[in-house]
């Protein structure tokens, strides 16, 4: 069996990229957000997304997974353009929503915010997308959602509502129900900073977890420990470009002045 770094330099060997972005651009309105972003994610591999507020993070994360349209450029996932569809005369046709759901299903994402069902216990907010989503039995899927409640540690909470739950445990939950659907990609939207602090650890404890599956993982974090420690790729954003990217070695070597003060603000 290889261990997990052997898997991943495998992993990196492959041409293929498990998330290709080509020269995407975001504009709402007079705002343009994303000015150009070209970016590779390879398959089992760990990229952390950093920046300042405004730089552009979360909207390149959203539109990955489909939850803003792009006004350039291309995404492909698993090789897949997102979001449209080659026409034989050359053209493209926007996707319809059934289209989109299929290209998500093998994306989970987790936002800032939990967004957990309030008025569903935990192992029924994680048992909602392969139910209602997949199409799997509630018998078959509440088995499948307490095997996830139990793999980031809340087996005991099954039937514990959200507001019965702390933040971290509430993240926790909203991770067991995107792995509920087992992705090939998770995708996490600063999943700490809503969270008090001695909350954090315990989200970011379960996200190595997952890290070490060989999930491949897009972070939009923060936490600069937690991408020295996991990431396989840094990415630094800033005003709607990549600024500098490379492996996690250049926390702590940048080689651009605007990465070099933006971590002398959060070190």
């Amino acid at each position: 069996m290889q261990d997990n770094s052997t898997q991943k330099a495998t992993n990196a060997a492959s041409t293929a990229a498990a998330i290709e972005i080509n020269e995407v651009h975001k504009a709402f309105g007079n705002l343009h957000v994303l000015k150009g972003v070209s970016l590779k994610v390879l398959p089992g591999t760990v990229t952390a997304i950093l920046g300042p507020s405004g730089s552009g993070k979360s909207t390149l994360l959203r539109m990955i997974n489909q939850l803003e349209t792009r006004s350039g450029g291309e995404i492909f996932v698993e090789g897949e353009l997102v979001g449209y569809k080659h026409l034989k005369d050359g053209g493209l046709r926007m996707l319809d929503d059934r289209e989109i759901a299929r290209q998500r299903a093998n994306i989970g994402m987790v936002f800032q915010r939990f967004n957990l069902f309030p008025h569903k216990t935990a192992v029924e907010n994680v048992m909602e997308a392969p139910v209602h989503v997949a199409g799997v039995s509630k018998k078959e899927a509440r088995q499948q959602a307490l095997d996830e409640l139990e793999r980031v540690g809340l087996a005991d909470r099954a039937n514990y509502y959200p507001a019965q739950l702390s933040g971290g445990q509430q993240q926790r939950v909203a991770i067991a129900r995107a792995l509920a659907m087992h992705p090939k990609i998770m995708l996490f939207d600063e999943p700490t900073s809503a969270l008090d602090p001695e909350l954090v650890g315990e989200v970011l404890s379960v996200m190595r977890q997952v890290a070490h599956e060989g999930i491949t993982m897009v972070v939009v974090t923060h936490e600069m420990g937690f991408a020295r420690e996991v990431a396989d790729q840094v990415v630094f954003m800033d005003g709607g470009v990549v600024v500098e990217s490379g492996t996690s070695d250049i926390i702590d070597h940048p080689t651009t002045e605007r990465f070099s003060s933006f971590l002398k603000s959060v070190l």
